[in-house]
């Protein structure tokens, strides 16, 4: 009986449990306890049964290979076309100064990102889980194709001493940029195949999230030039950044007046639209039960561009003020041609981490909707589907793709329900490409540097996180930190393997030295609680119960076994040497109808020696025990066994025994 904060009793539930005493064996031999057989010849047994060639079965392979097949003919149009429809041509609208803007990030002319923004898009539509993403350009792996073309690009130069036009560049560089979404297409396919979904998981948030945080201070750098109307050369490797803004200080003296004038503009046009958008986001785009109408986000960076293009047209910006300007943009749909693989050897470390990153961001945008609107999205189908995305558009120049957190977010928020409305924005990119992209021939370069520049904010905003994830896990700010400094510092790719390794590090260092604890048993019930941090729990005379809250392993072994005498307070190699004390000293009498235990150790140098007959080992936390563990748990059972000194095991599972 307990008391209320108004003084009055309070009467507590009690659960009273009789039954009785087990060992593991008795307790099986009493039910049967069925031993699992794992042998590698029953699972393939196994898997040759459920194999049937029926056009039913087949008709399901099917279906999960091309999920469109199964969702389109169910399609709602009552229902879900018009938002589809909206928000597929509020997405094109905002697709087409992104796209281009990207394509200008990874060292392209802007066309090639127009290309990105319809190939890979209707793939995926036909071969994607997610009802929601937005694939595309993504400014992470814009910048990482960049750096990879630029590395080659370098080189071919350097063998041609330099005698290179900048149509041949051009091309090579479009060559280069193919081979690399083919190469990541191979990659990502492969990897579904082979049901390697579950690597991302070794990616965790805060190494992604300080990942990208880096990866937007190489972007926003990188637009310095054609905001200000500087020319700088483009540099690669370890301390890229810093030369490259070092260069960029020192032709300062020659900016383009015209251009820091437009960037300036539409800059604050941009930011001031966008904190319009930003408040409406926050008071919710999304259509409301009952509600007939709905607000749509400004197409801000669709303005500037248009703004940037007349003034530039009209006021010959190009001619008159030496402005760069986007260029001629061909009309009409690329020629499929077969990309060159004689770059693969150069690319492959690029390529595996932009696959890497790529469907990370994919597969967690994809796995952020699917669990607000509850599907299922299938994590090996999406990385057929990603590569599939970049293996199709590597043939149509096409650099690789990924999945925007901003237009995917714009694409469910402006009312779109299925992937009928990225084949809906396609559709908007398409017009552009057929007809409309002679239009854009006017646009300045630094337009499309602004538009990055705001775009970053998303990507910016989680340095934000860094409070708490101090408050939360010193583990996870040292690996946000880690990789955010390594990416500046050493280049993307570099960065990002340093970033993984030091993560996996953290791993084993947390596994190395886990939580140990002496259980002591609240008074009156049946639940153990450390008695170093719950006051008044009990312990029994001479019995020690020690949890380990890992799995025991080689990493862990020589800690498991040092804590365990430490916290029983009785060390069985050296019972005549001073030990330490236990961690709580017993107070409450043991006794049990069918176990009577009496003392059988005696030391009179350590009164600890004295008490102890008992060690129990609380196994519940541990999910595995490999060689060197066993042997470890064979040496302390040895040695206490040697003082009289018995240990038992409890609460062990069935993969342990």
């Amino acid at each position: 009986m307990t008391t209320s904060n108004t003084g009055d009793p309070v009467a507590r539930t009690q659960l009273e449990i009789d039954r009785p005493i087990y060992s593991e064996n008795k307790f099986q031999e009493e039910y049967n306890h069925l031993e699992k057989d794992d042998s590698n010849l029953d699972k393939l047994k196994k898997i040759a049964d459920k194999i049937e060639l029926t056009p039913s079965s087949l008709w399901c392979f099917i279906q999960r290979l091309v999920p469109i097949v199964k969702w389109l003919p169910n399609y709602k149009i009552k229902s879900d076309l018009v938002g589809d429809t909206i928000s597929g041509i509020t997405t094109g609208i905002m697709r087409v100064p992104q796209e281009m803007a990207y394509a200008i990030l990874a060292t392209l002319p802007a066309v090639n990102g127009l290309y990105v923004a319809f190939f890979p898009v209707l793939t995926y539509a036909i071969l994607g889980t997610s009802r929601h993403i937005s694939v595309g350009t993504w400014p992470a792996v814009s910048i990482m194709a960049g750096y990879a073309i630029d590395d080659i690009v370098s080189a071919e130069i350097s063998t041609r001493n330099g005698q290179l036009d900048f149509n041949e560049e051009t091309e090579l560089r479009i060559q280069v940029a193919i081979s690399l979404s083919l190469l990541v297409g191979i990659i990502q396919i492969s990897m579904g195949i082979l049901r390697l979904g579950i690597i991302t998981r070794y990616l965790s948030e805060p190494l992604i999230k300080g990942f990208t945080a880096g990866v937007a201070v190489h972007v926003f750098t990188n637009q310095f030039p054609r905001l200000f109307g500087v020319r700088v050369a483009r540099y690669t490797g370890p301390f890229a950044l810093i030369y490259a803004n070092m260069e960029f200080f020192s032709e300062l003296s020659t900016a383009n007046t015209c251009a820091i004038i437009v960037s300036i503009i539409l800059l604050l046009i941009l930011v001031v639209i966008g904190e319009i958008n930003d408040r409406q986001a926050a008071k919710g785009w999304c259509r409301k039960e009952g509600q007939k109408g709905q607000k749509l986000p400004i197409p801000s960076e669709l303005l500037v561009v248009v703004l940037g293009t007349l003034s530039s047209y009209f006021g010959e910006f190009e001619e008159k003020y030496d402005l760069r300007v986007v260029g001629d943009i061909p009309t009409g749909l690329p020629f499929p041609v077969l990309p060159p693989t004689k770059y693969f050897g150069s690319l492959i470390a690029a390529a595996i981490a932009i696959a890497t990153v790529g469907f990370a961001m994919s597969i967690s945008m994809a796995q952020l909707f699917a669990r607000k609107y509850n599907y299922e999205v299938d994590a090996n189908q999406e990385l057929i589907a990603c590569g599939s995305s970049n293996f199709v558009g590597s043939f149509f120049q096409c650099f690789p793709s990924a999945t925007s957190m901003i237009r995917t977010t714009v694409q469910e928020c402006s009312g779109g329900k299925t992937q009928l409305a990225s084949i809906f924005a396609s559709i908007v990119v398409l017009v552009i490409l057929l007809w409309l992209g002679p239009l854009l021939t006017q646009l300045p370069e630094c337009v499309l540097a602004a538009i990055i520049v705001i775009a970053l904010r998303g990507m910016f905003r989680q340095v934000s996180d860094l409070p708490m994830l101090w408050k939360v896990s010193i583990f996870d700010f040292s690996i946000w930190m880690f990789a955010f400094t390594f990416v500046v510092l050493l280049g993307v790719d570099l960065g990002l393997l340093i970033a993984v390794i030091i993560a996996l590090i953290t791993i084993v260092i947390r596994n190395q030295n886990p939580y140990c604890a002496l259980m002591g048993r609240v008074p009156n019930t049946d639940i153990y609680r450390d008695v170093a941090y719950v006051p008044g729990v009990e312990e029994f005379p001479g019995i020690k119960i020690f949890r380990f809250s890992s799995s025991l392993s080689f990493i862990n072994a020589a800690h498991f076994k040092s804590s365990l005498y430490k916290k029983a307070g009785f060390n069985p190699q050296n019972p005549l040497m001073p030990n330490e004390k236990s961690d709580h000293d017993a107070s409450t009498s043991l006794s049990t109808p069918d176990h009577d235990v009496s003392t059988s150790i005696s030391s009179p140098d350590h009164d600890a020696s004295t008490c102890l007959h008992t060690v129990i080992i609380d196994c519940s936390m541990s999910s595995y025990i490999d060689l060197v563990g066993l042997k470890t748990l064979q040496v302390i059972t040895a040695d206490y066994n040697k003082v009289n000194v018995q240990v038992i095991f409890a609460n062990c599972r069935g993969t342990l025994l």
